[in-house]
């Protein structure tokens, strides 16, 4: 029997379901340096990857170049891998008039000013993808003068950088706070990576993308985004659990048991991870609204009445934006059904950790300039959906017969992107009232 979920390793193509606006918003927004944040087995790499695949094929403004800075741990380390990168994409290079051997033995800044100004000769720009960025951490320690001229042209107009990690990253900012200028992430546009929009999740699940799709009643397809809360990992691997096939080969998910939602011991393993990168304010946060089912935000204010109602409402709204806390019948809960198990059976063990890698005070700045940010940000998407949905209709009102069909399906994709932008967009605006 052949499950046709993917559980544990990156995706693109086919196999890459959903991301569409904020793949959108990355490419589009005139910023050039962007971080996205996710907490483990969220996507990262895999959004990474599913950009590259989109852009590689010369037809657009950018060239793009992955460089996986895993393991990474010298100027020099990085360096190598960045040419090596540059080799294995060096047919896309060649096609855009770049020749790849003369940035061998270079050092990665040298490679980057070259490579980038290469590309504008030809009339096109160097899209950077950074993985596992993390990376950086032990340079800002062992190379901080290094580091400090790699963030200058990362953040340099000529090129657009995409980075994706861990909010472990942050610690970058700790490490060169006495910077002349200002801390590393300054100037890189954070953007949060969580779950998959309802229709991508449903599409996941009955792996539409696919030349053979799963099929799932209704009903356990809403049972499983419910106890998923559509995080992309935690779908598919239930719904590993899930799958079976018929007397005639055909996939078909069955309904949920109690111990399909219990985690295993690598699941609980990438829980205790994020929780230990989580301020101890986070944690306080999270471990209160797990005590109950259901939680109102009046009651968790009262409950952590020793810090101020607007500092609880920044903390706990990058909480939700990193999908561990999430909102039912307007009450608060613990983001997925696996991590509520997860925190209700380790939470004695939990309370007393109080060593932690992160300071309230390094990401408060940055929570608090995303949730200024946040309504800008729908507003930007609002607007680009509405000049994709207004060139859609006048593509339909002059189409043939023969075109309609594809447009009206295209059109009414558009539609439930328009819906959900706006309602996004309006619940970012109520979030900054009083």
């Amino acid at each position: 029997m052949r499950i046709p979920y993917v559980v544990g390793r990156w995706v693109c193509g086919s196999n890459h379901y959903g991301r569409h606006r904020l793949i959108a918003y990355l490419l589009h927004t005139p910023d050039t340096a962007l971080w996205a944040v996710g907490a483990r087995r969220i996507g990262k790499t895999s959004l990474l990857r599913q950009i590259e695949h989109l852009t590689e094929d010369g037809e657009g403004e950018f060239v793009p170049l992955f460089w996986d800075m895993q393991g990474c741990e010298t100027s020099g380390d990085l360096s190598s891998e960045l040419y090596l990168s540059i080799e294995d994409a060096g047919d896309r290079f060649a096609a855009a008039g770049v020749s790849v051997a003369e940035f061998e033995g270079l050092d990665a800044l040298l490679i980057l000013r070259r490579l980038a100004r290469a590309l504008a000769a030809q009339g096109k720009r160097l899209l950077l993808l950074i993985d596992e960025a993390e990376a950086l951490i032990a340079l800002a320690q062992k190379e901080a003068t290094w580091l400090a001229r790699l963030r200058r042209m990362l953040q340099d107009p000529s090129l657009k950088t995409i980075m994706a990690s861990t909010k472990l990253l942050v610690q970058l900012n700790e490490l060169t706070a006495d910077w002349s200028t200002s801390p590393f992430l300054f100037g890189f546009n954070m953007v949060n990576l969580w779950s998959l929009d309802p229709d991508s999740a449903v599409e996941l699940i009955e792996q539409r993308q696919s030349a053979i799709p799963v099929h799932a009643d209704p009903a356990v397809r809403d049972e499983i985004l419910l106890h998923t809360n559509r995080h992309p990992y935690l779908i598919q691997y239930l719904c590993q659990r899930l799958y079976e096939e018929d007397r005639n080969g055909r996939g078909y998910l069955r309904p949920p048991t109690d111990d399909d939602l219990n985690p295993d011991h690598l699941l609980a393993g990438f829980f205790l991870i994020d929780f230990q990168q989580l301020t101890l304010l986070e944690r306080r946060i999270l471990l209160a609204v797990g005590e109950r089912t259901l939680t109102g935000e009046a009651d968790l204010l009262a409950q952590l009445a020793d810090e101020s109602p607007q500092r609880i409402r920044t903390f706990l709204w990058g909480l939700e934006k990193l999908g561990h806390v999430r909102r039912l019948f307007n009450q608060l809960s613990i983001g997925n059904e696996y991590l509520r198990r997860w925190l209700h059976d380790e939470r004695e063990h939990l309370v007393h950790m109080n060593e932690t890698l992160l300071a309230d005070e390094s990401i408060e700045p940055l929570l608090q300039i995303g949730y200024r940010r946040e309504p800008l940000y729908y507003q930007v998407e609002l607007e680009r959906i509405q000049r994709e949905h207004a060139s859609l209709q006048q593509a339909l009102a002059h189409s043939s017969n023969g075109q309609r069909a594809e447009l009206l399906a295209e059109l009414n994709r558009i539609n439930r992107q328009l819906y959900n932008a706006r309602r996004d967009y309006e619940l970012a605006l109520l979030r900054q009232q009083p």
